[in-house]
């Protein structure tokens, strides 16, 4: 499998190289006008700030990245990257927006970063959060919701949405506002978003 993986350097770049290396994919990490995403098995865009990712790659590269989705690739977004797939709040994150959710309370982003309880399909875990987005509505029918924090920063945090995966076009993709990459315990959640993204339908 082919994967572009877009990251600032850090723990989360390191866990996610390692961590696809071990199953045998081969990464990419150059995203541009030019690259050639037919080629491409899976897109992931990780820890960062969103803000900087879009100025980063400009317009024409989140719309490029969007249609790419839509007609049939696959995109997993983390923390930076969920944001940059939600609706824009600002002309930096315009472009790309797979999901019709927002990021609830952008204006207080930086609410904190350590461990968090969530629910993960009914079941009680312990995440690594870095100030990711908190999701906001959805059409009903729209996407499906993976996770909930049982508590966290702030009240916005508290009972919010932590996770999502939908569908766009004739792609999919798989939204965290934590870093399942970032403790042994939680890797399975993304073993699992990587099978919804590939699972073939009956």
């Amino acid at each position: 499998m082919n994967i572009l993986l877009i990251s600032e350097e850090g723990r989360s770049k390191e866990a996610l190289k390692a961590m696809f290396s071990e199953h045998g994919f081969f990464l990419a990490q150059t995203l541009e006008e030019t690259t050639d995403l037919g080629r491409v098995d899976l897109v992931v865009i990780g820890a960062g700030r969103a803000t900087t990712f879009g100025s980063r790659l400009g317009r024409g590269v989140l719309k490029k990245l969007a249609r790419y989705v839509f007609e049939g690739g696959r995109y997993l977004g983390i923390c930076a990257g969920a944001y940059l797939a939600l609706q824009p709040y600002n002309s930096e994150t315009t472009g790309f927006n797979l999901s019709p959710r927002e990021a609830l309370d952008i204006g207080n982003w930086n609410r904190g970063c350590g461990d968090v309880k969530i629910s993960w399909e009914g079941r009680p875990c312990v995440v690594h959060y870095e100030n990711g987005p908190i999701f906001g509505g959805a059409p009903d029918g729209c996407e499906e919701v993976v996770a909930f924090y049982i508590d966290g920063f702030d009240d916005v945090m508290k009972d919010g949405i932590a996770a999502v995966k939908g569908q766009a076009g004739r792609g999919r993709y798989f939204l965290f506002g934590f870093h399942p990459e970032l403790k042994e315990t939680t890797r399975f959640m993304l073993e699992e978003a990587i099978y919804f993204l590939f699972r073939k339908e009956c």
